[in-house]
């Protein structure tokens, strides 16, 4: 994310002022505030912005696949809950989910800073992180603070509680016993990206053509791949662990997705309606959607370079392979007609999405301390787990859901009452 919902850039100056920001993992968001009335107000979820209808049911399916991917983890490398070996190896080959919602966030982000410049000829420095900070600090600290009050905490997560509290979680120990939040890494990653995105921003504005932004662009994204290979080559040999640990985690090394988000929302801003017309033919629209599948067969089948090359292949896989795969599929769903659009569209999903913030903050107690529990219990009594694991990652999605909405109604729409007067 971010992991919170994004939305799209306001068409006038107006409403831009009005709208709201994000971010996983994984950003500013746009929202639909809503008139004064009374309890029925208060209860009622602050929507996010629907301009691009189709991102709310991509950002459920990313918020689908990192829990279904933390169930299959918790339970048979933390818990000893035994799930069939095949199973659990699909379940966590889709590994990618946070790429995506890092995409979406640079992506959405991109379009609102984009479109702020065009209109009000300048950045608002002092807006976008107002309603960064009144986005998703809050709900962060909240969930962080219960926890920290609530459970027994080592040593080192209680050395460790600065790193949390400064979002630089990435940067010290993930280990289960060495912090509190381990999965806030993602969160943490994003809002050091953040930090740059005004001056990144700047900096095309000051170049004079757009093609030379799109070649910044792409130059700063595949950075990203070239520490990845330096970082290896200098330091190697690594187990995959380590690998993993050192690479996967860092925003020196995981901020491609994010780029290629921004990089997405420029070619939108510029080029859209030609774009649109390039991919209404169905030749140009194959062109798209065969390597878009190349890219999602090699990420979920990295054995295809060779068994002796999947240290290196997973270099490529975690940022640069995600984001010309995501590149492609928001092209083809952001310019389609078909029943896919329609479906990701569906405003169910809307609401969801609204919610997706809070899922991931809260998803992995409620997983430890209600589904694992009751997965043991279960599994004493043999029952079987092919029905045991989807019936787990329902009831997460839906118990996530249920105290995600707590936290939006108690915490973040405050908070973004709060933000919108500071702001305005």
């Amino acid at each position: 994310m971010s992991l919170a919902g994004e939305g799209s850039p306001s068409s006038t100056p107006a409403l831009a002022d009005k709208s709201s920001d994000v971010s996983l993992a994984g950003g500013p968001i746009s929202r639909v505030t809503l008139a004064p009335g009374g309890w029925r107000s208060f209860f009622a979820l602050d929507l996010l912005d629907n301009r691009h209808a189709s991102l709310h049911g991509l950002r459920v399916l990313a918020i689908v696949s990192v829990l279904q991917y933390h169930v299959t983890a918790i339970y048979t490398q933390e818990a000893g809950i035994k799930l069939d070996s095949r199973w659990a190896e699909s379940s966590m080959t889709i590994f990618f989910g946070m790429d995506l919602f890092f995409f979406l966030s640079g992506f959405l982000i991109g379009a609102i800073l984009l479109r702020s410049i065009e209109v009000e000829k300048r950045q608002n420095v002092r807006r976008f992180y107002l309603r960064r900070v009144f986005r998703t600090f809050p709900s962060y600290y909240v969930v962080l603070t219960f926890l920290a009050l609530t459970m027994t905490l080592s040593a080192a997560q209680h050395h460790n509680l600065l790193y949390e509290y400064t979002y630089t979680t990435n940067y010290t120990s993930l280990r289960r016993h060495d912090v509190v939040m381990f999965w806030g890494w993602s969160l943490a990653l994003e809002e050091q990206f953040y930090l740059t995105v005004p001056l990144f921003l700047f900096a095309l504005s000051r170049l004079r053509s757009d093609r030379a932004r799109a070649v910044l662009l792409a130059l700063v994204w595949v950075s990203a791949l070239v520490v990845r290979l330096w970082y290896y080559r200098a330091h190697r040999p690594f187990t995959d662990l380590q690998l993993y640990d050192q690479i996967y985690f860092r925003t020196k090394t995981r901020f491609d997705p994010l780029v290629a988000g921004i990089f997405l929302a420029f070619i939108q801003h510029r080029w859209r309606e030609p774009i649109g017309r390039w991919l209404s033919h169905p030749k140009h629209r194959a062109m798209v959607a065969l390597p878009t599948l190349a890219c999602l067969w090699f990420l979920v089948d990295p054995t295809i370079a060779g068994e002796g090359n999947l240290q290196v292949a997973h270099l490529f896989l975690w940022g640069t392979v995600t984001s010309l795969f995501y590149v492609g599929t928001l092209l083809l769903v952001l310019h389609g007609h078909g029943w896919i659009p329609a479906f990701l569209s569906a405003p169910i999903f809307r609401r969801i999405a609204t919610l997706g913030y809070g899922v991931y903050l809260v998803h992995i107690p409620i997983a430890d301390h209600v589904l694992v529990p009751i997965a043991k219990r279960l599994q004493a009594q043999h029952a079987s787990m092919l029905w045991v694991w989807p019936a787990s990652v329902a009831a997460l999605v839906v118990l996530s859901l249920a105290l995600a909405y707590a936290l939006h109604v108690f915490v973040e729409k405050p908070s973004l009452r709060v933000r919108d007067r500071l702001a305005a």
